[in-house]
């Protein structure tokens, strides 16, 4: 649905209210991750029962949407406060509906994560050939990530992001509260569809360091706020081809990458 939305909508006390009310939130993300030290420490590899799996599990994810909010709500801003001064109808309460379903499709996103990293993490563990194969998995992941930069399905996703005004225009439900979450699932949707590489990297590459995390959040902020960010976007897509190419030939760079890492 269609809607149309003022060129130079009006803000008032209560959207900066509501702004500061994310940078707030983004802090105390930030302190989390910070507290934390290794967002993947919760995760271990081993036979575990089903309780322990599940308890294993809802740690990873409480981890992970911490992480998801450290990094994303930044770049995912612009359209929480377009929603409040150009939504009509939109009040501001709404806006937490609309951040909480936002941050729900990442919470999800961080199940077949964590699947992922288990299955990585008990195999190197239970086959030196498979630990000794580790490095050419991440040239893989880099690889395919620094392609992916490249892609039409990259870009138009990255456009979505990019566009909070065209985005809301054209998928604008109603100002209440379960539009709002659904308008905050469909910007979540985009927004996996655009990061899920640098995800990837950030998981298998990187191992989820801070460094890490620190450098992939930066670099989402470019590519979906800053009027160069689709130039830096290929830019990153080159640099992680290059990795990618380094770590195939010279296997112990991947160690310097992951640091820590995952133990594996």
């Amino acid at each position: 649905m269609k809607v149309a939305l003022p060129a130079r909508p009006p803000v008032d006390g209560t959207t900066v209210i509501v702004g500061l009310g994310l940078t707030a939130l983004t802090l105390a993300a930030w302190a989390g991750v910070l507290a934390q030290g290794h967002p993947g420490n919760g995760a271990k590899a081993g036979p575990m029962s089903t309780g322990g799996q599940l308890g294993a599990l809802t740690g990873f994810v409480i981890a992970w949407l911490l992480m998801m909010a450290a990094m994303m709500l930044p770049s995912a801003a612009p359209l929480v406060l377009l929603y409040r001064v150009a939504g009509p109808g939109a009040r501001a309460i709404n806006t937490v509906f609309l951040v909480a379903g936002y941050l729900t499709v990442w919470a999800a996103f961080a199940v077949p994560v964590f699947a992922l990293q288990q299955a990585l993490m008990m195999a190197a563990s239970n086959s030196s050939l498979v630990s000794r194969s580790v490095p050419y998995a991440v040239a893989v992941v880099l690889g395919l990530a620094g392609l992916y930069q490249f892609t039409p399905l990259k870009e138009a996703c990255l456009r979505q992001c990019r566009s909070p005004l065209d985005f809301m225009m054209q998928r604008w439900h109603g100002g209440g509260p379960v539009a709002a979450m659904r308008l905050g699932f469909e910007h979540g949707a985009y927004c996996v569809g655009c990061c899920w590489g640098l995800m990837a990297v950030l998981v298998v590459a990187g191992s989820m360091s801070l460094a890490w995390v620190t450098l992939i959040t930066l670099l989402v902020f470019v590519e979906k706020v800053l009027p160069f960010g689709r130039r830096a976007g290929q830019l990153s897509g080159g640099l992680f081809l290059l990795l990618a190419a380094t770590v195939a030939i010279r296997p112990d760079v991947a160690g310097l990458l992951r640091g820590a890492g995952m133990g594996m």
